[in-house]
């Protein structure tokens, strides 16, 4: 039978019939929509019922996605110990993960990638112990943060290991070594500090500028000089002068003055873009062959507004640099995984196709149909994904002297907090705001 001849009035009516079917498949983007609406709006309470209430409490392939995005609903809550168990948990199931069971990828090659459990991209990986150390920040837990500073950087080794076949541009995260830094220089580390600075400043020059909006972050070199010198590691001052000549000059006042404390505010802005579906249908023979796969449609970012610090006894300013562009990074992960993706699918394709043919032959038109019916239903986008992680990060650094302060604290527009703090001589104080 040709292909014109198959559409016959009764044909068409089960290419409408499916086609409501598909239609009527929602994404985990479209069922979590309700869940960021509300949480977008600082409606704690409804995202956290709307989550509870959603199968991806009791999938067992969500189970990594719901501890992720119910730790940031609590968090936000300021439930702060309940979020960081959530998210120490998710670390665990990633790392179970980290090895894919046999039967869950035999899975994903017969159904669809939807069906698999959920391991996480690389940089939610890094995410869990960035909002872990964020979260005991927010706590003044320093030496807590500390702990979620090395797990970080043992993360990030397992990601350079994973790629030693191949070059990925986000082996690596500027952010999280420059926070690591941030937190080993409040611990008095200093040589700690200056080797995730060197990473970081490293990275933002290299593999890392795509996803950092404005180039390498003033605060980063300037810090980074000014603990060069105090640990005499002169070999290395020449080429920085060299290259950040106006931050390194700063960075020489700053020595200046040697008891100066420093504030530096860690800034959670927007929201993440998430995962929609791009798809095509086309009939081939008796089939109607449907062709789906998860994209991430690059938009204008969200309007940031004034984000920084002021300090209300002096009237010193500091305005916040962006260190990460967390939608450049989801992008560039899916897009790295997109060839793989593509191939797989059409393999999946080709297999589906080639059993709805033995359904009609062997179980004529209504075999056929059903079988066409399953693994057209089955072929989905998988649009999983941490979809409560803010846009991007930003960090306002502010040198002051010792004593008493009221800091009042800007993040995009909206005055966060309003700080009372007593600064002691040369102590580096981090606080986090969200926005």
């Amino acid at each position: 039978m040709t292909t014109t001849a198959m559409f016959t009035p009764r044909y068409l009516r089960y290419l409408g019939f499916l086609w409501l079917l598909l239609s009527g498949c929602a994404s985990y983007t479209e069922e979590t929509k309700e869940i960021r609406t509300a949480y977008r709006a600082d409606n704690y309470d409804t995202a956290l019922k709307k989550l509870d209430d959603s199968s991806i409490k009791d999938e067992s392939k969500n189970r990594l996605l719901y501890r992720l995005e119910r730790s940031m609903i609590l968090d936000r809550m300021g439930e702060q110990q309940k979020s960081r168990a959530l998210l120490m948990e998710a670390d665990k199931i990633a790392d179970e993960l980290y090895t894919t069971s046999i039967t869950r990828t035999a899975a994903t090659l017969a159904v669809s990638e939807s069906v698999a459990d959920y391991s996480g991209e690389d940089y939610e990986k890094v995410a869990i112990h960035t909002e872990l150390a964020l979260s005991f920040i927010a706590s003044h837990d320093i030496n807590s943060a500390g702990v979620e500073a090395r797990k970080i950087n043992n993360k990030l080794a397992e990601l350079n290991q994973a790629y030693d076949d191949h070059k990925n541009r986000y082996a690596d995260d500027a952010f999280a070594r420059y926070l690591s830094g941030i937190i080993y220089e409040a611990l008095s580390e200093p040589d700690s500090a200056i080797i995730d600075y060197k990473k970081a400043l490293d990275n933002y020059r290299t593999d890392f500028s795509a996803f950092v909006l404005g180039g390498v972050p003033d605060g980063l070199v300037r810090a980074y000089y000014r603990l060069l010198v105090r640990r005499n590691r002169s070999d290395r001052l020449g080429q920085l002068e060299h290259d950040f000549p106006k931050e390194t000059q700063l960075a020489k006042q700053d020595l200046a003055t040697p008891d100066t404390g420093e504030v530096v505010v860690i800034h959670e802005i927007g929201h993440i873009a998430t995962k929609s579906t791009a798809e095509f249908f086309f009939p081939f023979g008796k089939q109607l062959i449907r062709f789906s796969f998860p994209v991430i449609n690059k938009t204008h970012h969200e309007y940031v507004g004034a984000t920084g610090i002021t300090d209300e006894q002096s009237h010193k300013t500091a305005a916040a640099e962006n260190v990460e562009d967390l939608d450049a990074i989801a992008r560039f992960s899916l897009e790295d995984r997109k060839a793989r993706l593509l191939a797989k699918g059409a393999a999946r394709l080709i297999a589906k196709g080639q059993l709805t043919e033995q359904a009609y032959k062997h179980f004529g038109l209504l075999g056929g149909i059903a079988a066409n019916v399953f693994s057209a239903v089955t072929e989905t986008a998988d649009t999983r994904s941490w979809t409560l992680l803010p846009q991007g990060f930003y960090v306002s650094r502010l040198r002051l002297a010792p004593g008493p302060h009221t800091l009042r604290i800007q993040t995009s527009g909206r005055l966060g907090k309003i700080e009372k703090v007593t600064l002691k001589k040369g102590e580096v104080l981090i606080l986090r705001d969200v926005g």
